[in-house]
């Protein structure tokens, strides 16, 4: 007898098939999607606390670190001795094993904002001859105006221009720092990048700055051999990594395993439901196999076919969808923003495959009630008369 065919009952109910793909289909779009977008606040944010790190740690310390009572000192002479006593430790640390270069740089904070939340990139500010040295030390190249020349001058890099909205020669988020700093010239770079000259008119905030070749990742261990207990603030590889994992990480993860199983709760009734009412319809086409000989097996089979043909088609369609979303969206909104991404998320995919799997599974229940249900034509008659 010849084995029963699951794509003839594919060509011959495009409807129903159809309704069955588009929606897992849309299922697949959404998660990734969801997930997608989530992953430029992650991506953004692993660039500047990772990366950035790497590169370049800043130590505020502790008057009290430093030996200093506040109470002592009239506020010039307090600043003069902070500004004396960080000296003699960058002169120290400029001998540690992986330090490039220190400075006593004045801070400023450039806010990046990708998705969902923000993030400060520091931005120090350096004598002139200075500006060079750091420039290099992150491969960055001038592509628009000039390097700074005076002070309260500074470049950034093509990416924090376009997250922040900024012009060339424009004022340097003038809401927090008045027209102190002046944007004249822009920098191609991997990361979010940016340097100056001092402000004459604005003098605080100032910490140590270390240029490193990558190897230190705790520099408050380093900063401990030179008799410093406490940093009021230390930004490093170490600090970048906790942060990246309990305050980005695991709070994305949180809130997309709320929005997966909402979509695969809602998904997986729908389905479920409009599923067992092809089922009842097709009653009597299997009481007809039935009675011309096949087996409930045999019926089964030719079922899983077309089951595994139509999550497979939901597949392979929405990561073709998928993909070309994900391009466009990179095109007309993460790029202009400024900001990163990540095309190829293989936990989703996986996440998303098992789902499938899942749902695939659960349709096996309506699926055997139905073929214990199955009677030959001659047991229908029988109860007929």
């Amino acid at each position: 007898m010849q084995k029963l065919s699951a794509i003839n009952y594919i060509k011959n109910n495009k409807h129903r098939v159809a309704v069955l793909i588009v929606s897992l289909g849309l299922c697949f779009i959404a998660v990734y999607l969801t997930k997608f977008l989530l992953s430029t606040t992650e991506e953004t944010f692993s660039t500047i606390c990772l990366k950035n790190t790497k590169k370049i740690q800043y130590i505020g310390i502790t008057e009290s670190s430093l030996g200093l009572n506040s109470h002592e000192y009239s506020e010039e002479d307090l600043e003069a001795a902070v500004k004396e006593k960080n000296l003699e430790i960058a002169e120290k640390l400029k001998s540690e094993k992986g330090v490039e270069q220190v400075y006593y740089a004045q801070i400023i904070y450039n806010m990046i904002v990708p998705a969902i939340g923000n993030m400060t990139v520091e931005i120090p500010c350096v004598d002139k001859e200075e500006v060079p040295i750091i420039l290099n030390h992150f491969n960055a190249k001038l592509i628009r105006g000039r390097l700074p020349q005076n002070s309260g001058e500074i470049v950034l890099d093509k990416k924090s221009m376009q997250n922040g909205g900024f012009e060339l020669n424009g004022y340097f988020r003038e809401d927090d720092y008045q027209k102190n700093y002046v944007i004249v010239g822009v920098v191609d770079c991997d990361l979010y990048f940016g340097c100056g000259i001092k402000s004459e008119i604005q003098n605080q905030n100032n910490m140590l700055t270390v240029l490193s070749d990558g190897s230190i990742k705790d520099i408050n261990a380093v900063i401990h051999k030179y008799g410093v207990e406490q940093t009021e603030l230390t930004v490093d590889y170490k600090w970048g990594k906790q942060f990246v994992k309990s305050d980005i990480k695991d709070i994305i993860d949180n809130s997309t395993k709320v929005i997966y199983m909402a979509i695969m709760i809602i998904l997986s009734l729908s389905i479920f439901i409009v599923y067992t009412m092809y089922l009842r319809d097709r009653h009597n086409e299997w009481c007809l196999y039935c009675s011309i000989g096949y087996q409930r097996k045999e019926i089964y089979f030719s079922i899983l076919r077309e089951l595994l043909f139509t999550f497979g088609m939901a597949f392979v369609l929405g990561g073709i969808v998928v993909f070309i979303l994900v391009n466009l969206l990179d095109y007309v909104m993460i790029e202009p923003l400024g900001i990163k991404c990540r095309y190829f998320l293989p936990e989703t995919i996986a996440e998303i495959f098992c789902s499938y799997v899942l749902i695939l599974g659960m349709l096996h229940i309506p699926v055997r009630f139905a073929l214990y249900k199955i009677r030959t034509i001659d047991a229908i008659d029988d109860d007929l008369y």
